[in-house]
């Protein structure tokens, strides 16, 4: 059995997918928290000033486009793609998503 044989762009893919997914349920617990206490003042108050920025939001988006073009791709992979196209199937699904980042991003005016 090789070592290495899980390295390269599926593992790399399987652990960003994990790391945006708790981003994004750490984003949206601030994201309750800031609009269950939204009229009463918390010492927490300066920090989701900051996490609700425009900059903020270009990561958020970023996350979200990643974290579901990623799935798409074990879900390909998963109905029968074969898992020598894994590497493809990655690259031009962040390229698609680049193009959706860059398209939202502009029309909101994030960059």
């Amino acid at each position: 059995m090789k070592t290495n044989m899980y390295m390269g762009a599926g593992m790399w893919a399987w652990f960003m997918q994990r790391i945006t997914g708790l981003l994004l349920v750490l984003y949206l617990m601030a994201h309750l928290w800031s609009n269950h206490f939204r009229y009463i003042k918390t010492p927490l108050d300066p920090l989701f000033q900051v996490i609700f920025s425009s900059a903020f939001t270009l990561i958020l988006l970023v996350l979200v486009v990643y974290h579901g073009f990623n799935g798409v791709r074990s879900v390909a992979i998963d109905l029968g793609g074969s898992l020598k196209l894994q590497k493809q199937i990655f690259w031009s699904l962040m390229f698609l998503g680049l193009i959706l980042i860059y398209g939202i991003g502009s029309k909101a005016k994030l960059f």
